[in-house]
């Protein structure tokens, strides 16, 4: 022992330390150490253990010497660490939730068999309940069996993938297994042999909730938007608008100039449908020279010779963090082209904050029927309609 170390030593003693054992580590001047490295504990090893009075002094010694392993606790400071269980972290946000589905009426007044897959539901995965909301638009004369098979294979994709994964990590692998779970579904359609998917297919909205976040994928014409309440708009009388609105997703139809250039340059044409020798009605796509498929929606699953003029399968992605309480509307094309969104909003503020799911179900039904009133008016019919309400509580 250095006459250094036996002074360290004798100082320690008149501190009041009475040590049973000699440890086998030595302390080391941290000047002569570039990087300290704690070890871990050993049992064998001593604990000197020093009062509150020796405290102060011995952190002068410790400011020049430390041990290499941590064979001394100052009992006088105490750390609490507080475990938090996943069930704490994660939290299912989701208050109430309804959805609804109109059929569609042709000039003729007969009756269009709403072809949508719509489907809302708490799931559980590693003892955690998380949302999924999803909406399939089908077309073609085979589009609803298509929109029911892409339905259930997304979701049965989900649920292993949730089983799969750290829920804690799941905005850093959402996006990249979504895509693939897209991919699978168009290569599943083209694989099987059932259902003629020539002229026909569907969309895909699908809308998943964990903790306060919303992850948005959506592939064709139907749209999401997030509706939540300001204290900016509160305080502004001049203010028209009820909520502050979120669009979730991206429109893919001819009213989108950048699909459109996509389509047109894949040799596809853009056009009026033809009825009784007059251009009418919204743009829709068409092969050359012939009279398909005629669709407005300019991203599916299936429809293969729409596929050869442009349209693609290809969705797009969104992650929003929930600032506060509010109302998470999807639907199908038919609400958001008809229905003004300050209505939407009116009807929403009626029932707002809902206090049952009661209210919940009467705003639902509301939206439903005035769409079918603004489609109706000329008495020439309406499309289906599908859409989905969720009421979202932060204060929970």
């Amino acid at each position: 022992m250095s006459a250094q170390q036996r002074r360290i030593q004798e100082q320690m003693l008149k501190m009041g330390y009475q040590p049973v054992r000699k440890s086998q580590f030595q302390l080391k001047p941290i000047s002569i150490v570039k990087q300290i490295h704690t070890l871990p504990d050993i049992p064998i090893t001593q604990r000197l253990e020093v009062t509150h009075q020796g405290a102060s002094k011995l952190q002068k010694v410790i400011s020049t010497f430390r041990a290499s392993n941590d064979n001394i606790r100052i009992t006088c400071k105490r750390t609490s660490i507080q475990r938090m269980s996943i069930k704490e972290i994660i939290k299912n946000y989701v208050k109430y939730q309804n959805s609804l589905q109109l059929d569609g009426l042709d000039a003729l007044r007969n009756l269009i068999k709403n072809g949508d897959s719509i489907n809302i539901n708490i799931n559980k995965a590693q003892n955690i309940e998380f949302f999924i909301g999803t909406l399939s638009d089908g077309h073609g004369e085979f589009g609803s069996q298509i929109s029911s098979l892409i339905t259930e294979y997304y979701i049965d994709e989900l649920q292993k993938l949730f089983n799969s994964i750290p829920l804690l990590q799941i905005s850093l692998t959402l996006k990249d297994s979504l895509n693939k779970i897209y991919q699978q579904i168009e290569q599943n359609l083209i694989a099987q042999t059932l259902i003629d998917y020539r002229l026909s297919g569907a969309s895909l909205l699908s809308v998943i909730i964990v903790n306060n976040v919303i992850y948005c994928s959506n592939l064709g014409d139907s749209k999401a938007a997030y509706f939540y309440k300001s204290e900016q708009l509160n305080d502004n009388p001049k203010e028209i608008r009820k909520f502050i609105q979120k669009n979730l997703n991206q429109i893919h139809d001819t009213n989108s100039g950048k699909e459109v250039d996509r389509i047109m340059r894949r040799g596809g044409k853009i056009d009026q449908a033809i009825f009784k020798g007059q251009k009418e009605g919204s743009l829709k796509i068409w092969v050359p020279k012939q009279n398909y498929p005629g669709i407005k929606i300019t991203r599916c699953f299936g429809n293969s010779i729409g596929k050869t003029i442009g349209i693609t399968a290809d969705h797009d992605f969104l992650e929003f963090k929930i600032p506060k309480s509010g109302y998470l509307l999807m639907a199908s094309t038919g609400l958001w082209e008809k229905l003004d969104i300050l209505l939407i909003e009116q009807i929403l503020d009626n029932y707002y904050p809902p206090q049952s799911w009661a209210d919940l179900d009467k705003a639902t039904k509301q939206l439903g029927n005035e769409t079918k009133k603004f489609w109706d008016v000329d008495g020439q019919g309406s499309v289906d309609i599908s859409l989905s309400l969720v009421y979202i509580s932060l204060e929970k």
